[in-house]
């Protein structure tokens, strides 16, 4: 699979980042279904959790690769309007997906104990 340099990825997530007003994680990783469909299991609405999950899903390096399960959950962002503008799955408790068909390129955390317990504060546990 040919990705989306993570040049290209940074930006976006600069530009979606910068619209987010909160965030949810929802059931399933990538081929889930609909975005509106899923189990929510966790919400983000803090400025400063908001910054700290930014940081935490941003921030590694791309593997110009992509994982090939589906992922356990799915971190999905929204505007102040509550529309969802972007979306990235977890993936081993270590990757992010960010819009995986559309950039095919996945994200190695580079924290990602932190994110795991992030995401533990918010009582979602990683398999």
């Amino acid at each position: 699979m040919n990705g989306a340099s993570g040049a290209e990825i940074l930006d976006w997530l600069d530009e979606v980042w910068g619209r987010t007003a909160a965030a949810v994680v929802l059931e399933g990783g990538d081929n889930y279904g609909p975005l509106a469909e899923r189990g929510l299991i966790g919400e983000v609405f803090d400025a400063e959790e908001l910054a700290e999950l930014r940081s935490l899903t941003t921030t590694g390096a791309f593997i110009d690769d992509i994982c090939r399960c589906f992922g356990s959950v799915t971190i999905a962002l929204l505007d102040a309007d509550g529309e969802f503008i972007g979306s990235g799955s977890v993936h081993g408790g270590t990757d992010v997906s960010w819009e995986r068909d559309r950039f095919g390129n996945n994200l190695e955390v580079a924290d990602p104990e932190r994110m795991v317990a992030f995401l533990g504060r918010l009582r979602i546990r990683m398999r």
